[in-house]
């Protein structure tokens, strides 16, 4: 059974017995839903349940759309839970959503259930060519990187390496990229020519509120320009950065990676421009070999500058 199912099969299923006082929900419609990041979208249509049920696949598409980003289980049980326990009335309802919160859990984790044995950031798939497995062959036999060069200590099924390609003035690309920062667990390494997107800095720092680790690296020269939001992300949310600090050359690296185990890396700055006018480029990955090779990168430049 999927998350969706189990998450439908108790909270969207109808049936039983009236609540015996209603809630004053507020109401959420699917245009606004769709626009919200994951977290807030699993808390708000929950408050909203009753227009959310007459929007029910709407939502459901929605919700399914967030789960394919490869958000963990645990992560959307958790959230579901701390907002139902937020809206019992009682200690008996929230004993009750405790518990209903761990049957799902346990549920999802159960052999044959989608997010069993899940790890890490997996993307949406893109259509058409943009996605090819890293390791192995796809279905029309072309072949791809061999794993030969893996370290035995980064072994993982074939089944699981991923790489997505995501092309800009885009939307939907740009969506991937916030939940690839969102998805981060317990760090998040930024090495970006310049970020002045507000809701790409909103996404990092509340990485950083949530536990994160968060590192910047950034051009000396840009951090001057108007607009750009590194000092703020420091003075706002305590994150620390470093500059090249030479003035006859640029830091132009476009790259992060989240737990050491995913990297998003291309043509694209994190800023407003770059995201609606111009022609950039992205891929995503988690290859370990690639993972680890940008993580090395990003620790020589932290040491060197």
């Amino acid at each position: 059974m999927s998350l969706v199912d189990l998450l439908t099969a108790c909270f969207g299923g109808g049936g039983g017995s009236a609540p015996v006082a209603d809630r004053q929900a507020p109401y959420l419609s699917a245009d606004q839903a769709s626009q919200m990041p994951l977290d807030l979208f699993l808390e708000r249509s929950i408050e909203s349940a009753p227009s959310t049920l007459q929007q029910k696949d709407a939502f459901a598409d929605i919700l399914q759309k967030h789960l394919e980003g490869g958000v963990s289980t645990a992560h959307v049980v958790q959230v579901v839970q701390n907002t139902l326990e937020r809206l019992a009335n009682n200690k008996t309802e929230v004993a009750t959503v405790q518990w209903a919160c761990q049957v799902l859990g346990i549920a999802a984790q159960l052999p044959g259930s989608e997010g069993a044995g899940a790890s890490g950031y997996r993307p949406p798939q893109m259509p058409g060519n943009s996605y090819a497995q890293v390791a192995g062959s796809n279905n029309d036999g072309w072949q791809t990187q061999q794993p030969k060069h893996r370290p035995p200590q980064h072994r993982v099924d074939d089944a699981d390496i991923y790489i997505r390609s995501y092309f800009f003035p885009s939307e939907e690309s740009f969506r991937a990229l916030i939940n690839f920062i969102g998805s981060a667990k317990s760090s998040l390494d930024i090495c970006v020519f310049n970020i002045t997107d507000n809701e790409v800095t909103r996404a990092i720092g509340e990485a950083k509120e949530r536990g994160v680790d968060v590192r910047i690296i950034t051009d000396d020269e840009q951090l001057k320009c108007q607009g750009n939001d590194v000092e703020r992300m420091r003075d706002q949310y305590g994150i620390p950065f470093k500059t090249d600090s030479d003035p006859s050359k640029f830091m132009h690296s476009k790259f992060a990676i989240i737990d050491k185990r995913a990297v998003w890396s291309g043509s694209y700055n994190w800023t407003v421009s770059a995201r609606r006018s111009n022609n950039e480029s992205a891929i995503c990955t988690n290859d370990p070999t690639t993972a680890q090779s940008y993580s090395e990168e990003f620790e020589k430049l932290w040491t060197e500058f």
